[in-house]
């Protein structure tokens, strides 16, 4: 289910409002399609204000973990006993909400200690031996404690980290990262200290995953955190994936003394408009959905202020040129932000800043800005970001134009923890080399990475035209600020934001003969394109099809069998191909060859026989298409069960890392519930470089199979396939493309879940 959540506390009313499409909800609707609101009513003692809680738009998950990490080094002593009641507390608060809870300590040296229950009092008893010791020094080894309890936690989960240090393996954070990712886990962090005065990288986590970094330097924001959990985790997971982003709201909301109850409210099942005349006879009434989108967000983010902060010293007199001339323009297609703060820094320094909505006082204010002074690097730009954050609302956005690094850099601490408090974003437009690498520290990287802001390097000074004309655009709503691109060629690839709907079509279909008994009639769509013109491309490793071949998997292996010739024909990618199928017992079974015929035949020769069980042996299967395959391929399994052989995945990893080959994993089935399955596919895409997605339907395959297709020809890449079916109807093809539709009656024998 795709949601929106806003939650507002209006009086006494909390109120959360969801436009729902294939929801459990809406099984009471014929058509089991539908929109509602959910209303959360709580009565609260001493509210009455507005509280946004952000969540973009994520499904509402079932069957999720709930995970703690916990820094127990030495310097934590004066708050781990703090941090243990208030896991506790949570735990036995929520018991029986969350399919089970996942704890994890590190140290330094890091010596894996995870533990994983569904029971809060073993949990709780693990808690009780938790204590903090040895260490010494700082920065710590965050970045294994993250990873060894993310590893266990169930798709949507989200982590809690207790810490006061910065990370020392700073190493593992791309791992880490995509690790949370592919298991759409958010981050939480709470900073009990100072992070040595660094932690940027629990900011670009935080913001890759859509968490938050409170700073709890006091004992009892951790308990306000950890009620708001145990207080509202009833209420649904979407309550703690889009907790409150400030302490502040936070604590209005976690012990404000609120009774709340939920509820369904305005119900309404969306039906097929009547038809105005019946399908002729031998046809049937069917209904299509197509996606349409229009340019620009479904739902503008609102900013506070957009801010200038411009060095005016003698060397950034293109900059400000470009800033004269094309800040009317920003101004006049601006729909996010509020108003407008623009401040200059030269040397010696001289505080000049102002803040207004009115765009003629802003164009006069820049007007007025002329290069001079100046003459040495660096110069004074923490003190120019400090008085333009000062000036600006909460939640701006503070666009850097300079070629120097900060005279001022001592001020980084203060002025980032500015940002912070105001969660204030800061981009850094660099138009010059810093003063070159004996001079810049980082301060810049640094200050951007913990205001969720980036650094961008050009390598002209006109260039800065472009990335106005590009400002414009974002402050119209056509492109996200939550990030920026890092050089012109990344920005000249930025697509901009869409919103989609689905669109339904009534169409009438000649109707099909019944098929025999025992077997039901499916679908198999097949989008059919022309080759792409170009130039010869050099081919490079094998496209692998790791198939299982169990009882249930029969839809698949029709799909394959129907699609790969089509796949081999158009190929202008790959030098060769191997297939791999694997039952129950596992037979080493595996094929490698650049002719399309013996493949062909060793697919058609493929059938759904065993199984019976669930899960199976995957993890052989892979490592045997592997060890066949050439460096730098593509391997896609398609699979409905976990893997039997789990305890290989380490040993398959490595494999596949060290021959440089992706793994992709369509999975048309639970894999066997989350009490089975265990993330190891997810784990396997991830350390690859590839991706999982979960098709809802057995007979979506084949559009599956169309895009491998596409990839395979050069017109498409792997790496943009999509988690999700509907993702995969939002992409854009090549023109020239058509469907053809096979409809066929499959064996009704087995029927995994």
């Amino acid at each position: 289910m795709k949601a929106s959540a806003l939650i507002l506390i209006v009086g006494s009313a909390l109120v959360l409002q969801v436009a729902a499409q294939l929801d459990p909800v809406c099984d009471s609707c014929p058509s089991k399609n539908c929109t509602y609101d959910k209303r959360l009513s709580c009565s609260c003692t001493g509210l009455n204000r507005t509280i946004e809680i952000v969540d973009p738009g994520d499904r509402e998950y079932f069957n999720v973990s709930l995970g703690f990490v916990v820094d127990n080094t030495g310097s934590m002593r004066t708050e781990i006993a703090s941090v243990k009641s208030s896991i506790q507390a949570v735990v036995t608060g929520t018991s029986g909400i969350f399919d089970k809870y996942v704890i994890g300590t590190y140290n330094d040296p890091y010596v894996a200690n995870v533990f994983e229950s569904t029971d809060a009092s073993a949990i709780n008893s693990f808690v009780s031996t938790i204590n903090a010791n040895a260490g010494g020094d700082c920065p710590e080894m965050a970045m294994h404690g993250i990873r060894d309890v993310a590893d266990r936690l169930s798709p949507g989960s989200v982590i809690f980290l207790f810490t006061d240090a910065s990370s020392k393996d700073l190493a593992l954070e791309p791992d880490v990262k995509a690790l949370l990712e592919s298991k759409n886990i958010r981050l939480n962090v709470m900073a009990t200290g100072n992070l040595c005065g660094m932690g940027a990288e629990f900011s670009r986590l935080t913001t890759a995953t859509n968490g938050t970094i409170y700073r709890t330097p006091d004992k009892s924001d951790v308990d306000f955190v950890m009620n708001y959990i145990k207080n509202f985790a009833k209420y649904g997971i979407r309550f703690i994936r889009g907790m409150p982003t400030t302490l502040e709201d936070l604590k209005a909301i976690a012990d404000g003394n609120c009774s709340c109850k939920t509820s369904i409210e305005n119900l309404v099942c969306i039906e097929p408009p009547t038809k105005s005349c019946p399908c002729p006879e031998g046809f049937e009434h069917i209904v299509v959905k197509k996606k349409v989108c229009v340019p620009g967000p479904c739902k503008k983010h609102k900013y506070g202020s957009l801010g200038f902060v411009i060095d005016n010293t003698g060397s950034m007199a293109a900059e400000i040129f470009a800033v004269r001339a094309h800040i009317a323009n920003i101004m006049a297609n601006n729909t996010v932000f509020k108003d407008y703060v623009v401040a200059t820094f030269g040397d010696p320094y001289k505080k000049n800043v102002i803040r207004s909505s009115d765009e003629s006082v802003i164009q006069s204010f820049v007007n007025s800005i002329s290069p001079s002074a100046g003459g040495d690097c660096p110069e004074f730009a923490m003190s120019g970001i400090e008085d333009a954050a000062k000036k600006a609302r909460k939640n701006s956005v503070l666009v850097l134009f300079t070629d120097a690094a900060a005279k001022d850099a001592s001020k980084l601490a203060a002025v980032k923890a500015l940002l912070l408090a105001k969660n204030t974003k800061l981009f850094v437009i660099a138009t010059g080399t810093f003063c070159g690498s004996g001079v810049y520290k980082g301060e810049f990287d640094d200050l951007a990475a913990a205001s969720g802001g980036d650094v961008m390097t050009l390598t002209a000074k006109t260039s800065v035209s472009e990335v106005l004309d590009f400002l414009a655009l974002a402050a119209a709503g056509k492109y996200s600020l939550r990030s920026f691109p890092r050089c012109l060629d990344d920005m000249r690839k930025m697509k901009p934001e869409r919103c989609c709907k689905w669109v339904i079509h009534h169409k009438c279909k000649p109707i099909e003969p019944p098929c025999p008994l025992g077997y039901k009639r499916v679908t198999m769509r097949n989008k059919v394109c022309g080759s792409p013109n170009g130039c010869p491309r050099k081919r490079v490793g094998s496209l692998g099809f790791i198939i299982d071949d169990t009882g249930s998997m029969g839809a698949e292996i029709f799909a394959v069998r129907t699609h790969i010739s089509a796949i081999m024909a158009n190929n202008t990618v790959f030098k060769d191909y191997v297939v791999s199928r694997y039952g129950d017992p596992y037979v080493k079974n595996v094929i490698r060859s650049s002719d399309a015929s013996a493949i062909q035949s060793f697919v058609n020769a493929i059938a759904p026989s065993g199984g019976g069980d669930c899960p199976e042996y995957a993890m052989s299967a892979i490592e045997d298409a592997a060890k066949e395959a050439l460096e730098n391929s593509v391997l896609i399994l398609f699979t409905d069960a976990a893997a039997k052989d789990a305890n290989m995945s380490a040993d398959v990893a490595a494999l596949l890392v060290s021959k440089k080959i992706k793994l992709y994993v369509i999975g048309t089935g639970q894999f066997c519930g989350p009490k089975v399955y265990k993330g190891e596919y997810d784990y396997l895409a991830a350390a690859s470089g590839g991706s999982v997605m979960k098709l809802t339907a057995k007979t979506s395959v084949g559009e599956v199979l169309n895009f491998i297709g596409l990839a395979a020809s050069g017109m498409t890449s792997f790496d943009s396939l999509p988690s999700t079916l509907e993702g995969l109807h939002g992409m854009p093809y090549q023109d020239n493309c058509w469907i053809e539709e096979i409809s066929t009656c499959m064996c009704d024998c087995y029927d995994r879940p």
